[in-house]
């Protein structure tokens, strides 16, 4: 008897939930994934800047092509503070915890506190380039997701039909 309740639960639970939430056909989406320039637009899946620059540049859209610009150089900025301060960090703690005969401890410390800093901006600007791509995405689909204007046939004849 329990067993088949827990069946029944697992049953109604693989029913009612979604493995995979449907993306908007039309629409630029950003993905969260391994790579962090990851979207997903026209059934295709663009992984990396390169391949999605098109998008941007095709639309001659300053506001978007800004925002494209300035993912780039908050990403890479923020790469290469991230990695300079885990190393100046990593060569701060060997030097500030043994003894060197020519580098002193305070400079050790020095170097550990520095590449704290240069970690902690360097992920601030790694999380910007997100942000400013997530803008490029929903301003891309708020100006150019959706057709404005389309003409049909319908039974009457051709139609016009306006989305606002």
């Amino acid at each position: 008897m329990y067993r088949c309740f827990l069946l029944q639960c697992f049953l109604l639970l693989g029913l009612c939930s979604h493995a995979q939430q449907p993306l908007p056909q039309k629409q630029m989406t950003y993905l969260s994934t391994a790579k962090p320039n990851s979207i997903f637009y026209n059934d295709t899946f663009y992984n990396g800047s390169r391949e999605y620059r098109k998008l941007f540049y095709r639309t001659k859209d300053p506001q978007l092509i800004h925002l494209y610009k300035k993912h780039q150089f908050d990403k890479i900025v923020g790469f290469a503070l991230n990695t300079t301060g885990i190393i100046s960090l990593t060569a701060g703690t060997i030097y500030a915890s043994s003894y060197h005969p020519n580098i002193s401890r305070g400079v050790g410390w020095g170097m550990v506190g520095a590449g704290v800093v240069a970690a902690i901006t360097g992920s601030y600007l790694t999380t910007q380039s997100v942000n400013d791509l997530l803008v490029a995405a929903y301003l891309f689909n708020k100006r150019y997701g959706n057709p404005k204007a389309a003409i049909g046939i319908s039974n009457g004849g051709l139609s016009f039909v306006l989305n606002l």
